[in-house]
């Protein structure tokens, strides 16, 4: 699951990137957002152990 949202949202800031809404190397959202989707899957795998 995590390496799926991961892709995802690469590839959302990909596609962002191409269309002018956000400026900047590609390179330089890379961290942030293995950050977040690494932090979502450790709070979906919490909620999904207590289930």
């Amino acid at each position: 699951m995590f390496l799926g949202v991961l892709v995802l949202l690469m590839g959302v800031v990909m596609l962002l990137e191409q269309f002018g809404i956000i400026r900047g190397d590609f390179g330089d959202f890379i961290v942030p957002i293995a950050l977040v989707a690494l932090g979502a899957s450790m709070i979906f795998e919490k909620n999904k152990n207590k289930c």
